[in-house]
């Protein structure tokens, strides 16, 4: 009797197998209706909640970058607009000096490698972005120097020492430059009384129009 137990338990499984599962089916599906049946409604609501919250941040985004208008279009008062304007005048002059910096750093580079024309077109275009650029004003005045500019050398370096700053080689390198322009002053003078005196002097005719030249850059 206790060897065939077993196989009765397996044969009464067997049996209502097939109903167990008809069941679980049905389960199923009622489930999955409801399922179905309900999810128009989560979604449109999911997807107002995401609309909304994109809304308030787009909004914040606005008011704080002052790129776009403000959705409503209520007046300000004049505290708010100055407000607002002083934000735009701020962000605006962060954004010039960072490509003003950037403009400096390439040039730097160009420098370096002997690249004076492709510097001074950098710099120049850092100074329109940011005026007040430091290392602007005092690199494209190293340039000139180099190249025996020395009025533009020291023009770039004398507005570079106007400028709030800490470099202690300034005073030294202006005060060299006006001895220098001084000496060509001098010497140009001197060259067109010889020249004067004596036109057919070729050498002193050369070398007038050299020092005239460097004095009009």
């Amino acid at each position: 009797m206790s060897e065939r137990l077993p196989l009765k338990q397996n044969i009464t499984l067997k049996k209502i197998w097939p109903t167990i599962k008809k069941i679980f089916l049905l389960i199923l599906i009622i489930g999955l209706a409801i399922f179905f049946i309900n999810l128009p409604e989560a979604t449109y609501k999911d997807f107002s909640i995401l609309r909304s919250s994109l809304s308030n941040y787009g909004t914040r985004q606005r008011n704080t970058n002052l790129d776009l208008k403000e959705n409503n279009n209520s007046p300000k008062s004049a505290s708010e607009t100055a407000a607002l304007e002083k934000l735009k005048r701020e962000r605006m002059k962060y954004v010039n000096e960072s490509r003003a910096r950037m403009y400096v750093e390439s040039a730097t580079n160009d420098y370096y490698k002997g690249s004076y024309d492709e510097a001074l077109r950098r710099l120049n275009r850092a100074l329109l972005y940011d005026p007040n650029n430091f290392t602007a004003f005092k690199l494209s005045g190293q340039i000139f120097f180099e190249n025996n500019k020395y009025r533009k050398a020291f023009n770039n370096l004398s507005m570079a020492n106007q400028l709030s700053n800490d470099d202690k080689t300034l005073a030294r390198d202006l005060d060299v430059l006006r001895k220098l322009l001084r000496h060509n002053r001098l010497e140009i003078n001197k060259l067109r009384h010889t020249v004067n005196t004596n036109p057919d002097n070729k050498i002193a005719k050369a070398r007038l129009k050299e020092l005239e030249e460097r004095a009009e850059e």
